[in-house]
């Protein structure tokens, strides 16, 4: 069993020190300003990327932020007793998550969101049928979308 991890790590070393060979050769060739040049095009794209993903974040984050101030201001009004206004601030929430998964498609925050927006989905469903939600129902929704400011 032993020999085995051996046998891997000598041709892991191999490979690594053919690879390492065969850049000194390829550098070697080239000219310094097209290795410097090659080396700015580099750093820069891995920039925008990384600013773009920042960029990205803080889009979603200010989305669910939206969303969490329309929900809050559907639970007010409900408990005002104004149905109709509810259901239109938990559409605006359901609007807000949406726009916030076209930013940010796939990967947990999205799994997250669409489970908020199903949970959101069903409660102004409820309220639009007439029937009565309660607190509990109020509260695990805004617990989600307080875990979804925190995970972004």
């Amino acid at each position: 069993m032993e020999r085995r991890h051996t046998g891997k790590k000598v041709l892991a070393i191999v490979l690594l020190l053919g690879a390492a060979f065969w850049a000194g050769m390829y550098l070697g060739r080239q000219p310094p300003e097209e290795i410097q040049k090659q080396f700015q095009e580099l750093s820069q794209e891995v920039v925008d990327q990384t600013v773009g993903l920042v960029e990205s974040d803080l889009l979603v984050q200010k989305k669910v932020l939206q969303a969490t101030s329309g929900f809050l201001s559907g639970k007010s009004q409900i408990l005002n007793d104004n149905t109709d206004e509810a259901i239109a601030e938990l559409e605006k929430t359901l609007d807000y998550l949406e726009e916030a998964i076209k930013i940010s498609p796939g990967g947990d925050t999205s799994d997250a969101l669409l489970d908020t927006m199903a949970n959101i989905g069903d409660l102004r469903r409820s309220l639009a049928d007439g029937q009565a939600v309660s607190l509990d129902t109020w509260e695990e929704a805004q617990e989600k979308l307080e875990a979804l400011l925190s995970q972004s």
